[in-house]
């Protein structure tokens, strides 16, 4: 039984592969979104989103997120997913193993997908995923989106085209179901058979490695919807999105200062200088100055730590004001199938 949305409804989100927000973010510019719970495994991360979204449940294990897991931290409906997949198995930088790389989560979504049947999902990585193993494993990802009743639009945004000062270009990939009904059957059907104190996180390896053999089985076959154009999929370029920045940092400024604890909020640090001393100046200092010393050296190199995970969160992070592009194109689609369904 699927319950009918309109236009004024908050679409309810799950964000898998959240690093530290991004992807969360570039809906709160665009509004319209709700996210309801998040999926990542990174410390660090985890402690940023908790810091950013402390309503917001994180499940850190994708091989975690079942319609049972979702029930437990209290989440009752999802309408769309959105993720930002791992990028090494397909970045130009690393050896490409794609489908036989163990960090290649393809699989893993498409199992939650089946399962949660949101009526959309938004997809980012690096355009290396368009020609991983021959463009068999695209090839494969427009498959599966098809053989789900899919639609699919993808294409390749750039920070630039947002103000940004460098490239980083990324794909998008928006898939949304012909059908405009919010499904809550998974939710109904929980919710007949067990109650929310009796729920526990089942892991779901078997379903992984079958929806991954499904995805290696379709590049062998090479399987259509060809990558360019055709019933179920078709690509977009940035000159869809005709305005350049569309006032979005902006708009995210705006937000980030509706903060009550901004400096928290954006977890930033700076590294103090610090001048190492010799093992001899070390020790021509008293005992008292050198436990001083020995104690602001270990603050030292903590904040340096930290400001190493923060770099290492920023590499891997959405750049939000491309997201809200991305979801404002979903908005439009949205609206149209509503119009169509009317």
């Amino acid at each position: 039984m699927t319950q009918q949305i309109t236009p004024k409804d908050t679409q309810k989100v799950l964000d898998i592969c959240s690093g530290i927000g991004g992807f969360t973010l570039g809906h709160l510019i665009s509004g319209g979104f709700e996210t309801v719970a998040f999926c990542e495994i990174n410390e660090y991360c985890q402690q940023v989103l908790s810091l950013r979204f402390p309503h917001i449940p994180i499940i850190p294990d994708i091989h975690d997120i079942t319609t049972e897991s979702l029930y437990r931290v209290g989440v009752r409906e999802v309408d769309g997913i959105i993720a930002g997949l791992p990028c090494p198995p397909f970045s130009l930088a690393g050896k490409r193993q794609a489908s036989q790389d163990e960090r290649n989560l393809f699989g893993e979504f498409f199992r939650i997908i089946r399962q949660v049947r949101p009526t959309w999902a938004i997809v980012e990585n690096v355009p290396g995923l368009i020609t991983a193993e021959g463009s068999g494993f695209f090839r494969g990802v427009l498959w599966e989106f098809a053989s789900l009743g899919f639609n699919v639009e993808w294409g390749i945004v750039s920070a630039n085209h947002v103000g940004a000062v460098h490239k980083r270009e990324r794909i998008w990939i928006i898939a949304y179901s012909q059908s405009s009904g919010r499904d809550t059957s998974w939710y109904q059907r929980i919710q007949e058979r067990t109650n929310a104190a009796s729920v526990g996180c089942c892991h779901t390896h078997t379903n992984q490695n079958r929806c991954q053999q499904q995805l290696q089985e379709t590049n062998q076959r090479r399987q259509k919807p060809l990558l360019r154009g055709g019933q179920h999929s078709k690509s977009f370029s940035q000159s869809t999105f005709r305005e350049r920045d569309h006032g979005l940092s902006q708009r995210l400024g705006r937000y980030l200062m509706g903060q009550p604890d901004l400096d928290r909020w954006l977890c930033a640090a700076t590294i103090p200088s610090f001048s190492r001393l010799s093992r001899r100046e070390i020790a021509a200092l008293t005992p008292n100055s050198q436990r001083e010393y020995r104690q602001l050296y270990a603050q030292y190199q903590s904040i340096r730590r930290q400001h190493k995970q923060q770099l290492m969160a920023l590499g891997n992070a959405i750049v939000p004001q491309c997201a809200a592009l991305i979801f404002e194109r979903l908005k439009r689609i949205l609206s149209q199938q509503q119009k169509i369904h009317d």
